[in-house]
């Protein structure tokens, strides 16, 4: 995945065009996932993807985002957390990048649990979704959906952008 290589403000995000992608960067902190779900809104919408799509795009973004946040080791809260959005051929993928190395559980939840549904909630909704190493630790976890409105129908932005799978 391309990362930028730029340094993110304390409290503001980076966003930068690439091949038909965009990336954000926030320091991460539970500000990193309001912030996220507000610049995945306003992107998609930009781009004139159909509700339904960014509704989704913006659950499993908050889902990842919160628990790259609720999850990284102490030592690792100064990292930074970043996000990539691309539309091509009638599909979306999002890869969410933090420093923190352990893989993504699916955990089963009991009824009663406050938490632990965020990965079961990106695979239910998701078409495709996975992880990998990032290239300089940390993870990116990754996932895709078939948008309801394909390039042509829907007036899309047709996106050339790689989209890398490990």
């Amino acid at each position: 995945m391309d990362m930028p290589t730029v340094i993110v403000p304390k409290l503001g995000g980076i966003t930068r065009a690439s091949r038909g992608a965009r990336t954000f960067g926030w320091r991460l902190d539970e500000r990193s996932v309001g912030a996220a779900r507000r610049v995945v809104r306003e992107t998609l919408t930009a781009w004139g993807l159909v509700e339904g799509d960014i509704y989704t795009a913006v659950l499993l973004t908050s889902e990842v985002v919160t628990n790259a946040v609720r999850h990284a080791r102490a030592e690792l809260l100064d990292g930074v957390v970043w996000v990539r959005v691309c539309v091509t051929d009638g599909r979306l993928r999002v890869d969410v990048t933090d420093p923190e190395p352990g893989f993504p559980r699916h955990l089963v939840a009991a009824d009663t649990d406050e938490g632990h549904r965020g990965m079961a909630v990106v695979a239910g909704y998701a078409d495709r979704w996975g992880w990998h190493p990032a290239p300089d630790g940390g993870k990116t976890v990754w996932w895709m959906q078939v948008l309801e409105a394909g390039d042509e129908a829907g007036g899309l932005p047709i996106f050339r952008c790689v989209l890398k799978e490990r």
